[in-house]
């Protein structure tokens, strides 16, 4: 078993070099988040690692396309599909992974319905939190020639910058964009997302993090301390 995964994960790695924010070091955490929260857990462990093994590997699929149509975790379900083909895992195993992969997302409208799939998603979403949040928020910033620090009226954001108007809409223009914005728009309201106790533990000892770097980088660009 362990061979199989070694080989796919070394069929994701090449998939995913195209952004450090969502490269293998992210799949990785992701990987070793998620077997934590399935500790103690009457769950497939298999389905999980497949599954977090692949919920980005169509990531660059999405990158690519100018329009912003494009969702990577569906591309991710197709691309794990031919991949576990041909390892020849079962097709209800395929679809459970598929299931877990394509539900790991909040902002569609597919919800994680097994718990093997609400630990994916709330591995993942632990990942954009604390250190490592922040740490991924920066290099985000660099990429896309955005604000190390801005706030703005976030209703007024919202409506203009976000697609469809809506707090889970796209970013329009990511120059526009600060660690501050996605804290207002995202992580404030990350915690109620999240299904599992354990995650919901985490998640509050990396947001108190968050929040009060956040504090701290305000007072230093006013000059305050």
């Amino acid at each position: 078993m362990e061979d199989k995964f070694k080989k796919i994960e070394s069929i994701v790695e090449k998939e995913l070099s195209y952004c450090p924010g969502h490269n293998m070091d992210h799949v990785r955490r992701v990987y070793n988040l998620a077997i934590h929260l399935a500790q103690d857990e009457n769950v497939d462990l298999e389905v999980i690692k497949l599954a977090t093994l692949l919920h980005d590997i169509g990531g660059k699929r999405e990158l690519d396309d100018p329009t912003g149509q494009t969702d990577h975790a569906v591309e991710s379900v197709k691309m794990a599909e031919d991949i576990l083909n041909s390892f020849g895992y079962s097709e209800e195993k395929t679809r459970h992974i598929q299931d877990c992969i394509l539900s790991h997302r909040f902002k569609t409208n597919n919800k994680p319905k097994t718990k093997e799939a609400q630990i994916v998603f709330d591995a993942d979403k632990l990942d954009v939190t604390g250190a490592i949040g922040l740490a991924r928020a920066f290099v985000w910033v660099g990429k896309n020639d955005a604000h190390i620090y801005r706030k703005v009226d976030i209703d007024q954001y919202i409506k203009e910058n976000l697609s469809g108007g809506e707090i889970n809409g796209r970013i329009k223009d990511k120059s526009q964009h600060s660690p501050q914005i996605e804290f207002e728009t995202k992580l404030k309201s990350l915690g109620d997302k999240l299904y599992t106790n354990k995650a919901k533990e985490i998640f509050k000892k990396r947001f108190e993090y968050v929040e009060s770097y956040l504090d701290r980088l305000e007072k230093e660009i006013k000059g305050e301390i």
